[in-house]
């Protein structure tokens, strides 16, 4: 091969090697963009829970009409937010049922494993005998009695458990008194006593100035962590229907005190709505 050809094959192979490298690096840039393209029209969006089929556009659906305080700290925890829900379901929990003016119990519904307080009488302070409570109530209450004890608290039970018959002629009683309108402001009507259901308390005195106590003080701080919640917060009324009650407890579990606390500003009218309007929503999402 003579110079003059040598020197064609050696520009050609330089030439060739150029177009490789452009085509190469186009090619490079191609491989680089279209799969990006081509994954964000195929990404599977992002379940928020292993036991839920729910994004987090599903959740902000199911959450909304909650207030902006709620939905910020659902969307910040919303893993944790699920797996508490899950835990205080109806469909793992009967402690959840929501009862109020709107929602009424049976006159025939009666716990099945009501216990009798008087059998107690040496860990409780009792404000007369006959006092009943759901057995599933004790464990959580009698641990907390046990503490505010240790901090020099008298915890007195002075209400629990009332039947359907009790608090018919209960409610008669106040609207003769005070009559009708304002004894609804105070006083369930007939199957729609939280009392019914056998997990509520009235502590002290049953009068606003149980709010001042010591036992007032510390059951409104502590509560929660034993599972109870205050029914009737102060300046709730237009939401609960009922006037302020510092001394009037439930005991919903301590999962539910969590959710409650931690995402739906300690109101637990606003929780149990939430769970029991949302349950079909929630159950058929779950996997």
């Amino acid at each position: 091969m003579g110079g003059d050809d040598t020197a064609i094959m050696r520009n050609t192979i330089v030439i060739l090697s150029i177009l490789l490298l452009a085509f190469t690096g186009c090619s490079k840039k191609i491989s680089e963009e279209l799969p990006v393209e081509v994954e964000s029209e195929l990404e599977t969006p992002r379940l928020l829970h292993p036991a839920f089929n729910l994004t987090e556009d599903d959740l902000s659906e199911l959450c909304s009409g909650l207030p902006e305080s709620v939905n910020r700290n659902i969307k910040e925890r919303s893993e944790y937010f699920l797996q508490l829900i899950l835990d205080v379901h109806p469909w793992n929990s009967d402690l959840t049922v929501l009862v109020n003016k709107e929602q009424s119990l049976n006159r025939e519904g009666v716990p099945e494993d009501l216990v009798s307080l008087d059998e107690y009488k040496d860990q409780l302070l009792l404000s007369r005998s006959g006092h009943r409570l759901r057995a599933a109530t004790l464990p959580s209450l009698l641990a907390m009695v046990e503490k505010a004890e240790q901090e020099d608290i008298d915890l007195i039970i002075s209400s629990s458990y009332r039947s359907f018959e009790y608090q018919e002629g209960l409610y008669n009683r106040y609207v003769e008194r005070d009559g009708q309108e304002a004894a609804d402001r105070y006083s369930a009507r007939p199957g729609k006593s939280q009392h019914q259901l056998g997990t509520a308390i009235d502590f002290g005195s049953i009068d606003d100035s149980f709010a001042l106590t010591a036992a007032g003080k510390w059951v409104k701080e502590n509560a929660w962590l034993y599972g109870f919640s205050m029914s009737y917060p102060e300046g709730m009324e237009s939401y609960t229907g009922y006037v302020w009650e510092s001394w009037h407890f439930r005991y919903i579990g301590e999962n539910a005190s969590k959710l409650e606390k931690e995402f739906f500003d300690g109101i637990q009218e606003r929780m149990l709505r939430f769970i029991n309007n949302k349950s079909n929503l929630l159950e058929a999402a779950l996997i």
